[in-house]
């Protein structure tokens, strides 16, 4: 997934049936509002509101069919002349309405030069103009809202995962720093792999990689690992192919891999297993990481990286993504949620 798509055209699509609903019930509201006003003690106020409602729906629902046919070419112009051609639209289902019911309801030639014609052609336009222009100017600042909170959005993002680098970059420089007096063979085989996690971890074109590219990274970083720890690294990998595919943030399982190194196996003597477990449950992709747990520093240990990747699955997926951990026992469990499909873009 490239960065952040920002919505690019302020009219919704008139083609959803959401955004029909919604038209049906703002022609609604409005009947009755015009129905409160005009309505008198010698009118029947059930047969004023059908006939307000029958106006408003003919001319919305009509408009917001060409609309709907007429989106993808408008979204190639320039918003007001976009915004000019969608209010004259409006005004032409307008007139045809009122040609209409002249024609066909009142039994009249349609004529202009008449008084009462004109009035009424020229009311209906008006009330049609002002509200049309009141709507595409409400539908402009939202899609200018959305615009202005995606870039913040992106920044963000783009601010968590460039602060989450840097420290899995000096991690990974102690384990080669600690090699070199060990064993240099060893220490060589680690800055190749190195310099391959280094180039994933560089890559900032996609804010969504799959999971399987992201499994291969947190595979390099533990045969780091494994170098300097030997058999007191055990990885226990249960996973579910139909989850490779699935797109997860870049850096997001390789930091709880690391946290499950860092602050579990190297603190037990005799070292430990992690255990990958990844499985699809409904609409969501479940990743648990789970490593032994050493009280003194736990808790502490794990607080940076955990934080980095909870607030980046908020500005990915607002709240439909999660990251949980819980001790059971002797053993620290990390439990990362992120659904398998993106939240739907009001301009999509």
């Amino acid at each position: 997934m490239k960065k952040h798509s920002l919505p690019e055209f302020f009219l919704p699509d008139f083609c959803r049936v959401q955004s029909i609903f919604l038209v049906v019930l703002i022609g609604e509201l409005l009947a009755v509002i015009f129905t409160m006003i005009t309505a008198n003690a010698s009118t029947d106020g059930w047969q004023l509101l059908g006939l307000y409602s029958i106006s408003l729906q003919w001319i919305s629902l009509s408009s917001v069919m060409i609309l709907c046919l007429l989106r993808p070419s408008l979204a190639g112009l320039k918003d007001l002349l976009a915004g000019v051609i969608s209010l004259l639209i409006i005004l032409t289902a307008t007139f045809i309405y009122t040609f209409v019911t002249i024609r066909f309801y009142f039994g009249l030639s349609f004529d202009l030069t008449v008084a009462s014609q004109s009035q009424f052609l020229l009311k209906n336009l008006v009330v049609a103009g002002l509200i049309g222009s009141v709507l595409l100017r409400y539908f402009y600042l939202q899609q200018q809202y959305r615009k202005q909170i995606g870039l913040e959005s992106a920044a963000r993002l783009e601010a968590l995962q460039a602060r989450i680098r840097p420290h899995f970059l000096f991690n990974s420089m102690n384990v080669i720093a600690s090699l070199t007096r060990i064993d240099p063979k060893k220490a060589e085989t680690a800055i190749e792999d190195l310099s391959d996690l280094i180039r994933a971890t560089l890559d900032t074109h996609n804010e969504l990689i799959p999971l399987n590219t992201e499994l291969e990274n947190g595979k390099r970083y533990l045969a780091i690992e494994s170098l300097r720890l030997g058999e007191r690294l055990t990885i226990d990998w249960q996973v579910d192919d139909e989850c490779l595919s699935c797109l997860v943030p870049p850096l997001s399982v390789q930091p709880l891999l690391e946290n499950a190194v860092y602050h579990g196996i190297q603190m037990v003597p005799d070292g430990g297993i992690v255990t990958v477990k990844i499985e699809k449950i409904e609409d969501s992709v479940i990743i648990q990481v789970s490593n032994p747990r050493v009280e003194k520093s736990q808790h502490k240990g794990h607080g940076i990286a955990l934080n980095n990747i909870t607030q980046r699955l908020e500005v990915l997926f607002s709240g439909q993504a999660s990251l949980t951990q819980e001790t059971i026992g002797e053993i620290f469990q990390v439990t990362m949620k992120i659904p398998t499909k993106m939240p739907i873009k009001l301009n999509d």
